[in-house]
């Protein structure tokens, strides 16, 4: 499996708060998955519907998971591939000491990294509020980092540095 990218990452927020915000039910008929990443990725043409089933899919326990259990499945995923990412980002500037010129791609990565490091502590938080049922907090969290990534992504593609 390959490495997980900035823009896989970046999808994550969006489908948390369609999570959240979307179904008044807990329930779906059906098969919960297909229907929740049907409706999702209509609402949201940048989440493309293969993506948010295998991303679910994935999971074992997403098998027996309400609506509930597929958000914090969600925040699990998205918080699993922004440690990844920034462990990436920090061996390259580890090994920056014996590779080229760092100069031209220092900069950028460690920038990165201090944005991935604001990235996992909203997660955790919003985590937190998911599991303490506080799901306006962890939505309102989501929202908030939906523009940071956001902002992110203008700024510098990560994955691609």
């Amino acid at each position: 499996m390959s490495p997980p990218t900035f823009s896989s990452l970046a999808l994550f927020p969006i489908f948390i708060i369609f999570l959240l915000g979307s179904f008044n039910n807990h329930c779906v008929n059906g098969d919960l998955i297909v229907d929740v990443c049907k409706s999702a990725s209509k609402s949201d043409p940048g989440l493309k519907y293969d993506f948010c089933v295998a991303s679910l899919v994935g999971n074992p326990a997403s098998k027996d998971a309400d609506l509930l259990g597929l958000g914090e499945i969600s925040l699990q995923k998205y918080l699993q591939n922004a440690t990844s990412i920034l462990s990436n980002i920090y061996k390259i500037l580890e090994g920056r000491k014996q590779g080229p010129d760092p100069k031209s791609y220092a900069r950028p990565l460690e920038s990165c990294f201090l944005e991935y490091g604001v990235i996992i502590n909203f997660v955790k938080v919003a985590t937190e509020g998911f599991e303490a049922k506080d799901y306006g907090k962890a939505n309102n969290l989501m929202r908030v980092l939906e523009l940071v990534v956001k902002k992110l992504s203008r700024k510098v593609v990560c994955a691609q540095q």
